[in-house]
């Protein structure tokens, strides 16, 4: 008897790390693979070339530019509306927004915009897309 319990503990034991390891390393993606977020139809995050694609074939995008003035005064993406994340008035700015439309969000490297992704949600906007690389990849790669 005093087996029979040792065993289906340790078993039980056993299978719950296991199941806990196994949901952790599900987690992270490994270099060879990137993990792609889709809510809806909207992927979360897009590179410079998948945004080009995006804005020839969606019409009604709208581009968010969430940097400083000062940065913004070294180039920007044509047509981006710019709403600072560091302006006390950016989240009444950007709640004044129409919520079922489609943004795309960027900042310098992604860092940011990808913070302002997260305060757009929150505040219930539909689809947000944050341009991973933000402008300096943009810039890269030949925009």
């Amino acid at each position: 008897m005093f087996r029979t319990v040792l065993f289906h503990t340790l078993f039980l034991s056993f299978a719950f790390v296991s199941c806990a390891q196994n949901s952790k390393s599900e987690q992270k993606p490994t270099e060879s693979s990137s993990k792609v977020e889709v809510v809806g139809s909207v992927k979360t995050n897009v590179n410079s070339t998948e945004l080009k694609q995006l804005l020839k074939n969606e019409q009604g995008i709208t581009i968010i530019d969430v940097r400083t003035p000062g940065e913004i005064a070294q180039g920007k993406i044509a047509g981006a509306i710019e709403l600072n994340i560091s302006d006390p008035a950016f989240q009444q700015k950007i709640n004044e927004l129409d919520k079922s439309k489609h943004y795309v969000v960027y900042c310098k490297v992604g860092g940011r915009s990808a913070k302002a992704q997260q305060i757009m949600i929150g505040e219930g906007f539909e689809k947000v897309t944050n341009l991973s690389g933000g402008y300096d990849g943009w810039k890269a790669s030949g925009n």
